[in-house]
């Protein structure tokens, strides 16, 4: 999002070329021209914060501003992991993902019982193959200090995640195929989400689970 100096910049630079092109065509320019400089700056700040919190979310907007879906909330995943112990491959692992989104940014923190992922860099692309959005992540996995040099150690690992449901900018579920430097690979059902953000899976269980008993 431009701060307040750069869209200052910005507008010196228009303000300067419209002044040119008056001078050059011989309308006189005073200073009084000048005077709403302020006002203008102080409005498209106001702006383009209300446009990077807040009004990127609407579907007008989103669809011709930014081109992005709505992926807020923490969502209820399913890891299934290709890695192997004495010949067969691990159980499903019940993860929870926290999501933060702007209008130009994105954070995604994975909670699983023993690890937890941050987002490094990501891409956000309409996909040319279905109605839905492709999500290319790189992140970076810490495991529990307790699990290091023992049999879970910090590795990076990247992921393409697409969109799914009716809605192309507000997915009802998520689906990734992931591989790591520890040369692993897995797929990840998103399903369930809710608008609160966790930061610890504990809680993100706790309330999942309170969700679903009767």
């Amino acid at each position: 999002m431009p701060n307040r100096t750069q869209i200052s910049a910005v507008v010196i630079l228009a303000v300067g070329i419209w002044a040119l092109i008056l001078l050059a065509t011989g309308v006189p320019v005073t200073l009084a021209h000048f005077g709403p400089f302020t006002a203008v700056v102080s409005i498209l700040t106001g702006v383009a914060v209300a446009m990077e919190y807040l009004l990127w979310r609407l579907p007008i907007i989103q669809k011709f501003v930014y081109d992005r879906p709505d992926i807020r909330g923490t969502w209820k995943v399913t890891i299934q992991s290709e890695w192997k112990v004495d010949g067969e491959r691990i159980a499903p692992i019940s993860a929870y993902a926290a999501v933060t989104q702007t209008g130009s940014k994105l954070e995604i923190h994975l909670l699983t019982p023993e690890s937890e992922s941050c987002l490094l860099a990501h891409s956000i692309k309409s996909s040319t193959c279905a109605s839905r959005f492709d999500i290319t992540i790189a992140y970076a996995n810490t495991p529990n200090v307790s699990l290091r040099g023992v049999r879970s150690e910090r590795h990076v690992g990247a992921a393409v995640i697409s969109t799914h449901g009716p809605k192309k900018y507000k997915p009802a579920a998520l689906e990734a195929d992931y591989w790591t430097d520890r040369k692993t690979v897995g797929h990840m059902e998103f399903s369930d989400r809710t608008d609160e953000i966790f930061s610890r899976f504990v809680d993100a269980k706790a309330y999942f689970d309170a969700k679903a008993t009767p």
